[in-house]
């Protein structure tokens, strides 16, 4: 037992050392006032992980081949959204455009409409429309730059 404190001791150290949640002993991880560090540094790193996997879901979600994905698989439910200014899709197309007001932009894409959605523009096409009319998102910001600096 001796043994095995130590090594949640020298564990938890060593999480802590790299950045990880801190590990707190409560009365959930005391059995005979002695600390289960093995329960704590388990949930200490499983509250890490969530935070790096949520993050980096999000990061992912939001970036243009994601954007590109989306709309070349949900196109038809887009449209037809935009055309009535609300839905689902569109709300989770503003999400991946980063913006923070979702009715702004599903306003603004209904007011786009015949610029947005005529003929069939493939989905590159179409986030290049979409880019004109609502603005270019943040994390396109590095590639339209160093489009403009080999232009030069």
């Amino acid at each position: 037992m001796r043994r095995l404190l130590c090594l949640g001791a020298i564990a938890g150290a060593g999480l802590a050392a790299a950045g990880c949640s801190q590990i707190t002993v409560t009365s959930d991880t005391l059995v005979n006032g002695t600390a289960r560090i093995a329960d704590a540094t388990t949930n200490a790193v499983q509250q890490t992980s969530d935070a790096t996997t949520n993050a980096s879901r999000n990061a992912f979600a939001q970036n243009h081949d994601a954007r590109r994905k989306f709309v070349h698989s949900q196109y038809a439910m887009l449209k037809s959204e935009a055309a009535r200014g609300r839905g689902e899709d569109l709300d989770a197309l503003a999400y991946m455009m980063r913006e923070q007001d979702k009715q702004a932009f599903a306003d603004t894409v209904q007011a786009h409409y015949q610029t947005l959605f005529s003929g069939k523009p493939s989905a590159d096409a179409f986030l290049s429309r979409l880019y004109g009319v609502v603005g270019t998102p943040s994390d396109m910001s590095t590639v339209v730059q160093a489009d403009t600096l080999a232009a030069s």
